[in-house]
Parts: structure tokens; C-alpha cells; sequence
């Protein structure tokens, strides 16, 4: 069910009503498949300087025997470019959200500070958020640029753990929180549909 609404808001994006094809773009982070997350995103200009985008992101995997990282988000993204449309400088506002089960090894650096006993438990939960983005686009040749961006907000999550190793709850009551968190961290192919670059 989840597939089909991503699937069907790409779809969206793509056919934005007016977008002629010089004003779409297409994208995947590099950092993200980096991370084994597949991911997919779809922008429109809707002015000179103003675009419109979403992307979406999945990861289904289980690392080893126990250790999970797989979770799903989307993110919907309005962009102000300060001096046109995919090129150089933009600031960005958006939202997120999807769900996660993580769990079964220790975050490097952080370590427990975020979410206590991740080694020993599953993190199981949903998440919904907003923030705001920063980032720049090279131009690297007529229909491609590169981009570097980066962002952070406050999401609301609602989770609760199960052991790693034992039996899983039959109940459960769901612990909700905020939390700061990083809602982009970029480095992005963007493809241009016929580009008058």
C-alpha cells in the first residue's frame, strides 16, 4: 500500500499541470545508496525561482543475522533559488515522514545518546517532521548538475523497543517524543529533461 502512494506522488510530480519539460528534474542521493537506501526524486519549477520537489526513500534491509535498518520516508520539499532555477544557491523548507525498525548495533560516535539500548533492542515506529534545507547545484554538463545539500528540523516520533534476542511482546504501549534530528544530508545526481543550459 505504502509503494503505490509513493508511486502514485512521483507520478504526480512528474505531470505537474503547465511544467513544460525544460522545468523538470529528476534526482538520486549518492549518500543514501551509500547507506544500501534506495531512493528517487522528482523536482518542477514553478517560477523563475521557485521549484517544487519530493522524494522517496527505501530501505528493506537486515544487516547480518539481527541488525536492522530498514525504514521508508518521504519528503516534500519547496526550494527559492537566489539566482535561477537549478543553479547555484537555494534555501528549502519541507516535511518528512515514514516509519523505521532499527536495532541490533551501537551508533558510532553517538552511541546511546538517541535511542537508549540499541544494540539489545529493535526500534519499531513512525515519524513525521519539518525543516528546513540549504545547498548549492553545479552545472556539469547541458542535462546534468551535482548537488550538495544539507538539512535539519524537529520530528515527532511514536516508537517502542522489542528485544533483539527473545520473545516479542504480545503489548506494547508506544513511547512519543520530539526530537531534533537531520532531515538531508546530500550529495545528488540531477538530471534535466532538455535543458537549454
Amino acid at each position: 500500500m505504502n509503494k503505490k502512494i509513493v508511486l502514485m506522488l512521483l507520478l504526480a510530480v512528474c505531470s505537474w499541470p503547465g511544467a513544460s519539460a525544460q522545468q523538470v528534474a529528476v534526482k538520486t542521493n549518492l549518500l543514501y545508496w551509500a547507506t544500501t537506501t534506495l531512493n528517487v526524486g522528482a523536482e518542477v519549477a514553478v517560477s523563475k525561482h521557485s521549484t517544487v520537489g519530493f522524494s522517496a526513500n527505501y530501505n528493506p534491509w537486515t544487516i547480518g543475522s539481527d541488525n536492522k535498518i530498514q525504514h521508508w520516508f518521504i519528503r516534500p520539499e519547496y526550494r527559492y533559488w537566489v539566482t535561477e532555477k537549478y543553479t547555484r544557491l537555494f534555501f528549502g523548507v519541507h516535511a518528512i515522514g515514514g516509519k523505521f525498525e532499527v536495532g541490533g548495533f551501537k551508533l558510532p560516535i553517538i552511541g546511546n545518546r538517541i535511542l537508549q539500548g540499541l544494540k539489545t533492542n529493535y526500534y519499531k515506529g513512525s515519524f513525521v517532521g519539518a525543516g528546513f534545507s540549504i545547498g548549492y547545484q553545479f552545472y556539469v554538463s547541458p542535462h546534468w548538475n551535482l548537488e550538495l545539500s544539507a538539512g535539519a528540523g524537529l520530528a515527532r516520533l511514536s516508537y517502542h523497543t522489542e528485544p533483539v534476542n527473545g520473545p516479542k511482546r504480545k503489548s506494547y504501549v508506544d513511547t512519543k517524543r520530539f526530537l531534533p534530528i537531520p532531515t538531508e544530508v546530500g550529495v545528488t545526481f540531477v538530471y534535466l529533461f532538455n535543458s537549454k543550459k
